[in-house]
This record gives structure tokens, sequence and C-alpha cells, in this order.
């Protein structure tokens, strides 16, 4: 009966926010359900664990489960996902509350969901997924994850015999995951027209072998810090061919191969093939076929904002969102810049981070990351903005060489200290990497 109350008062709380808020009731309902019972997700029937995938990792999760929904329902299966990103338990419970009906049983055949890398094993505890797809692990969020061998540690409590776990070959932390699994298949991504090498330089790091702990080396680069590697000493890396590989793209046709069949790529940015091979990957093994991928490949368009473009000061503004807690992130957006060969005007912002008190300022992000591909592409002008540490980023860009006089550092990421700024300057492109950009943030 706890579990039954626990059901009704969230099918409630959903409605009323439906009238209140439409839209925003991505947790509430599973927090009010969990809170009576807290076995809710565990109690609720008609999950399949056979036919439930989870997707972690710290980029990617998002967009490879956007795709693999959109996947399965265009080819007539019926899906049950927490697409907005609540990635908690309670963020599955509301999901779960949605797709059921009064008894608690839900309607779809198929349940895929985003899970908090910290936090699978315990969603994996009340709904056992038989599927999971781990994107890449990465330094993110330093205040609350430490390194990204924390992470490793708190997904490999998630994983048993019963599991099949999709691993990203090209990362090594990844990787090392399919040997806690049951069953591990692999994806990767070749060298292609994009991928890139690295200087060893001053800026240049590198990463410890997950099993023997020495230095790895990147053939190549597709993404920062995702690529072809192996490590020198004891070969992990290179003793096979991945399960599942893109063979070549085209970036310019939109399309890419695999084991020879031909699928539609609607983007030119090598971050989203790893999601489409992983989603080709889970979605073959779950008995889906190569016209039922294809059909939904060419069809998926979901950019949830990571890209647009928009005017600002009679100038064309080019916006590349990244996570500015994450390096990685930080330094695929400066390397999508950085393919604009022609003069630029750069804006560069970063915030506080809010979700701890007192606000937490991670400047070791800039010194993880490589301005250089963006000041070699063609730059008239950089703007850094950011009243907690813009000065800071300013002098950071300095050690690579940034012209100061052609530098501008600003208070903040707001309209309205951004458009003075801009106006006198020549009439070229402007490229934004932000987090929030200028045209969602809140007013002051």
């Amino acid at each position: 009966m706890r579990f039954y109350f626990a059901l009704w008062i969230a099918k409630l709380s959903l409605a009323l926010i439906n009238i209140v808020a439409k839209g925003r009731g991505t947790n509430l309902p599973g927090q009010i359900a969990l809170r009576i019972d807290p076995l809710f997700v565990k109690h609720m029937k008609g999950v399949d664990p056979a036919k439930a995938v989870f997707v972690t990792g710290t980029n990617g999760k998002s967009t490879t489960v956007n795709l693999l929904h959109h996947v399965f329902t265009s080819s007539g299966r019926t899906v049950c996902a927490n697409l907005d990103g609540a990635n908690m338990l309670t963020g599955v419970a509301t999901a779960l509350i949605k797709d059921s009906g009064m008894s608690g049983r839900i309607r779809s055949q198929y349940v895929i969901m985003e899970t908090d890398e910290r936090y699978l094993r315990f969603i994996r505890k009340q709904l056992p997924a038989r599927q999971l797809i781990i994107t890449n692990i990465q330094k993110d969020q330093t205040q609350r994850n430490g390194e990204p061998g924390v992470i490793m540690g708190k997904i490999a409590e998630a994983l048993g015999d019963d599991l099949t776990v999709f691993v990203n070959q090209d990362e090594p932390r990844s990787f090392a995951l399919g040997d806690k699994a049951g069953r591990a298949v692999s994806y990767a991504v070749k060298e292609n027209s994009k991928s890139y090498h690295k200087e060893a330089d001053f800026f240049s790091v590198t990463m410890p072998c997950a099993r023997c702990h020495e230095p790895i080396i990147f053939r190549a680069h597709n993404i920062e810090n995702i690529g072809p590697f192996v490590c020198p000493s004891c070969g992990y890396g290179g003793e096979h061919e991945a399960d599942y590989t893109v063979d070549t793209v085209d970036y310019e046709g939109h399309s890419f191969t695999s084991a020879g069949k031909e699928y539609r790529f609607n983007f030119s940015t090598p971050y989203f093939l790893y999601c489409y091979i992983s989603v080709l990957a889970a979605s073959k093994e779950m008995g889906l076929t190569d016209e039922e991928i294809s059909r939904g490949f060419e069809s998926f368009s979901d950019l949830r904002g990571r890209l647009a473009t928009k005017t600002i000061a009679g100038k064309t503004l080019h916006y590349i969102k990244m996570k500015q807690e994450n390096p990685e992130t930080i330094q695929s957006s400066l390397n999508l810049v950085g393919e604009d060969k022609e003069d630029k005007i750069f804006l560069f912002g970063l915030d506080e981070t809010l979700d701890y008190f007192p606000p937490f300022t991670n400047t070791l992000a800039l010194f993880d990351v490589d301005f250089r591909p963006v000041l070699r592409s063609g730059l008239s002008h950089f703007v850094c903005m950011s009243k907690a540490i813009g000065r800071m980023a300013a002098v950071r860009m300095l050690y690579d060489g940034f012209d100061p006089e052609h530098m501008t550092v600003l208070p903040s990421g707001y309209e309205e200290d951004i458009v003075p700024a801009l106006t006198p300057l020549d009439d070229q492109p402007v490229y934004l990497v932000e987090e929030i950009p200028y045209y969602k943030k809140p007013k002051k």
C-alpha cells in the first residue's frame, strides 16, 4: 500500500505541476514518491531488465540518450526515457511515473535512462538494467568528483556478471571498465580528416595506463583525449579492433561508414560520432536492423542547444556550448573555433560554480587546455568575460601568445556589457564559448 500511495501522490503532484508550470516536473514527483517509499523504483511493474539501457559518463550522455530514444521510437518501439537529463534516482522515478498507469505498470516496451556517474550504483540496485553505455570518463567538477579515478571506482561498483557494457575503446578509462562486466562490447572511431596530434611541450599532458599505470600514447585525437591509443609498456589499447567502428567519415556529405554500411550523420563535428557509434552498437545488440538504425540516424537532429547562430552588435555570432568544469569540453570547443581560418572575434566566458556554497571558481581548467588553435586560426580580438576570473583567464592566454593590445576583459558575460565592447570592432564573425550564453542568462 505504501507503493500505491507514493505513486498516486506523485501523479497528483505531476498533474498540479503541469497546470502551474508545464514541463518543469522532472524531479519533484520522483522525490515525493521516494520519500514515501524508498524502494519505489524497484516496486514499479512491467520493467524488463533485458530491455533497459542506462547511459553514463562525463560527456555525451544526453545526446546519446536522445539519439538512442529516437532510433528506437522511429522504428516503432515504445520507450520510457528521461530525455530532459534528470539523471539521479529521482529523475528516473519521475520518468517511470509519467509512463505508468495507476497500477504502477509502465506502458513502454523499453526503458532508456541517462544516469549520473556517481549514483549509477544506487539506481541500478532498484532498476537492474542489463545494458550500460559508458561514453567516457574525464576530469569534471573537481569540487564534487575529485579526479577521474574516483568516478571509475563508483561506476565499477555498479557492474556485474549480468551486465553488457558498451565501452569506448578510444577512451582509456571507459575501456578499462569492460574488464569488470559480464560482457563488454567496444566501439571506436578511426583516425579521420578532423583528427589531430598534440604537441609535446609544457602544456601537453598525458594519462596513465589503466592497467600498468605507465604513460599511454595517443596515435591521434578525434576529440580531446579520445582517440586511438596504446600503452607502450603493456600494449593496452592496441590488442584488437573494436567490435563496432566508424571506419570512414565524410563530414561535408554528412555520412560515415561502419562494417561496409553507410549511415547518415547530420552533424559536422567528431564529438557526435561517438554518440552515433555507441548507439549503433547498442541498437544492433538489442535486435534492431541496419535499416531501422539507418532511418533513425537520418531523421535525428536534436542538438539540445549546444550550437547556435545569433546576431549581436550587428555581427554574426556562433555559440558553442561548453561544460566549464570539464577541460576536455573546453578544448573541443576551442578546436572547433580553430577550424575557421578567417579573422574572427573570440568571446570566452567562465562563471562561478554556484552548486556549492560558497561559490566555487575553478582556475585549474585554464591550464589543462591549449588556446593556441584559436590564436593560430586567425584572430583579430579576444574578449574574456567573467567577474570571477576574467583577468586570470587573460593572463593564461598571454602564455599562449595572445596580444594584450587586442584583448578586452569584461566584468560579466551579460549582453549589456558585451554589446559596447563589440560595437567598435571590425565587422567579423564572433565566436562565443561559454556554458550559459548571454541570451539565456537571467537579468542581473
